[in-house]
């Protein structure tokens, strides 16, 4: 659940709709709710990178596309995170570029 709603808010919500559970929480604390200035930290800013599928050799014609600033945490991240609150269009377009 991405919102810009606190935390405590957005994680009441989450349980009322069953999106966290409270062993959810207990099994990882840090990852299953966060808000999005921790998780900018944690995953890194969207940065361009080159695109892998663009056939073009010459790297200063290749086609640059957004990726996530560490793709690895961020896939470490993602297995767990249930809530993410106090979330910026920014965070959201993180979020999904990851995915």
């Amino acid at each position: 659940m991405c919102t810009g709603d606190n935390i405590d808010t957005a994680t009441a919500i989450s349980k009322d709709a069953g999106i966290v559970t409270e062993e959810n929480i207990l099994a990882n604390p840090t990852w299953s709710r966060m808000i999005g200035e921790d998780f900018r930290a944690a995953v890194g800013t969207i940065r361009k990178v080159a695109d892998p599928n663009d056939p073009e050799t010459d790297p200063a014609k290749k086609k640059m596309i957004d990726a996530v600033g560490n793709q690895g945490v961020f896939n470490r991240v993602i297995k767990h995170l249930r809530v993410l609150a106090r979330s910026s269009p920014e965070d959201k377009y993180l979020l999904v570029t990851g995915l």
